[in-house]
């Protein structure tokens, strides 16, 4: 695997991920975008589609399951995009009320479970097939999470918290659920995800922004300004 940014290629160039004007690679990596798709939503769907895309097939999200996704941000909003698509009954998961209005009715979740209320957590114990985990913050009580999992149900992280995490073993071995991870996805997945996203008209929610202000998206997107991905485009 060649990582995105700061990676080493075979003939020695170090890559600039989003950040650089062109890219030439070999044409087995080379997706086709399908019409009527943008070039700026495929942009965000090159990263972010394909890794909440991926783990959810993978795991057989799709009718009858519940599956619930962790964070509203540029990975999470197209996470319940895709779980809705899929034909589950999705829950989008959050640390506060904010994005309430925005995931049942502009991402199509059915459910929204605020974490930081003790009695709709408690409602939620045991409920959800899949937990998509998105998102995490220095304060994320896994704990708690591993508490909404189904018995046999699985815990996805395909976001990666900076410190390590911990949890009590009794959180997860007693109900038999799975913690696991998933990483981007392969140029097959990725073509497929986008027909599929052309089909269920999936779109990927984006704001275009210069290169020149490359900074300045950087900061917006560190501060959780971004609705709900920035797309870097060369002046």
């Amino acid at each position: 695997m060649i990582w995105t940014y700061n990676g080493m290629t075979p003939e020695g160039y170090i890559t600039q991920g989003g950040y650089a004007d062109y890219y030439r690679c070999n044409y087995k990596f080379a997706v086709p975008i399908p019409e009527p798709m943008t070039s700026e939503s495929a942009a965000a769907m090159m990263c972010a589609g394909v890794t909440t895309y991926a783990p959810l097939k993978e795991h057989g999200a799709g009718p009858g399951m519940k599956v619930a996704v962790l964070g509203i941000g540029g990975l999470g909003h197209l996470g319940i995009q895709w779980a809705v698509a899929l034909g589950a009954e999705v829950t989008a998961l959050s640390s506060s009320n904010r994005k309430e209005k925005d995931s049942k009715e502009l991402l199509g979740a059915h459910h929204y479970v605020c974490c930081s209320d003790a009695a709709a957590v408690e409602a939620a114990k045991g409920s959800f097939d899949i937990i998509l985990c998105t998102s995490y913050s220095d304060n994320t009580d896994w704990n708690l999470l591993f508490s909404m999992v189904a018995t046999e149900g699985k815990f996805v992280l395909v976001g990666l918290p900076e410190k390590p995490i911990s949890f009590a073993a009794f959180s997860v071995v007693p109900r038999h659920i799975a913690f696991v991870g998933s990483l981007i996805g392969s140029p097959a997945q990725l073509e497929e995800m986008l027909a599929f996203a052309v089909e269920k008209n999936v779109n990927s929610i984006v704001e275009v922004m210069p290169m020149s202000k490359a900074a300045e998206a950087m900061n917006r997107v560190h501060n959780g300004d971004a609705r709900f991905r920035i797309v870097l485009k060369n002046d």
